[in-house]
C-alpha cells in the first residue's frame, strides 16, 4: 500500500510537511476538539467562579498550616479543600482556602499517606 503524501501542517505559520490527518507531531494538540480544557474536571464554570472568588477572599496568598505558622508569604495559585470531599468536606467557602502549588502537593501527599496508613 502506497503512503499518504506529504502535506503541510494546518497550523498557522507552520511548514513542516507530515504524512498525518491534519497537524505536525509538534501540533497535534491543535486536533483536539475545542472545550476539552475548559469546563471540564471540577464543575466546570461554578467551579472556576468559586475559585476565583476564593483566591481574591485570601489576597492570592497561600494560606496553609505551615505558611501561616511560619509566617511565610507565598503566591496562592490553587484552591485547597481545608476537610477533604472524600472525608465529608463540602464547596462552601468556609472550608475552602487559597494555597500555594508546592504546599498542595504537600498535603495532597500527606493525606494520601494517612490514608493508606489506616487501610
Amino acid at each position: 500500500m502506497p503512503q499518504r503524501t506529504l502535506k503541510p501542517c494546518a497550523a498557522r505559520g507552520c511548514s513542516v510537511l507530515t504524512r498525518s490527518a491534519k497537524y505536525c507531531d509538534a501540533h497535534l494538540d491543535l486536533a483536539k476538539s475545542w472545550g476539552t480544557r475548559q469546563g471540564s474536571g471540577r464543575g466546570g464554570r461554578p467551579w472556576r467562579r468559586l475559585r476565583d472568588q476564593i483566591l481574591a477572599r485570601d489576597q492570592y496568598l497561600c494560606r496553609c498550616e505551615e505558611c501561616v505558622r511560619l509566617g511565610r508569604v507565598r503566591a496562592a495559585t490553587e484552591v485547597d479543600h481545608v476537610v477533604a470531599v472524600a472525608h465529608g468536606g463540602t464547596d462552601y467557602p468556609s472550608n475552602l482556602r487559597a494555597i500555594h502549588h508546592d504546599c498542595h502537593k504537600l498535603k495532597t501527599a500527606r493525606e494520601a499517606q494517612a490514608a493508606r496508613a489506616n487501610g
